[in-house]
């Protein structure tokens, strides 16, 4: 599998246009290890991407949603300032491990995750 580049990276999610090279490239390599071996190329490349993009997030680098994670509020659904508002995301159906369901880069790793992981077999 070729390793992504940061211009690649940046190709795919414009948001982290401004986010230097070299936080780029360190999060594609944290995000080396969580892909597997026997992944298709494009699910690996892919995979590698959403989760740097999802560690970039949760560090507050990226577009919107990076401000949330700055102000602490990826959970916030809505928000209003006038007689201040504020609505949270309910809670996903299935709880995602660690972090993933904090970002929506998260959780389209997660996707990936599952379409690319072994089964587990019950005896």
């Amino acid at each position: 599998m070729a390793d992504p580049t940061p211009a690649a990276f940046r190709a795919r999610f414009p948001a982290f246009a401004s986010v230097p090279d070299a936080a780029v490239a360190g999060a594609l390599a944290e995000a080396a290890p969580r892909i597997g071996a026997a992944w298709p190329e494009a699910d690996a490349t892919l995979g590698r991407m959403l989760h740097a993009a999802h560690t970039l997030t949760l560090d507050g680098q990226g577009g919107p949603e990076a401000e949330l994670a700055r102000a602490g509020a990826l959970d916030l659904k809505g928000f209003r300032s006038g007689s201040l508002h504020l609505e949270r995301r309910d809670p996903p159906a299935e709880a995602l491990p660690g972090t993933l369901g904090l970002t929506s880069y998260g959780r389209r790793f997660h996707e990936v995750l599952r379409r690319n992981g072994i089964g587990v077999a019950v005896v």
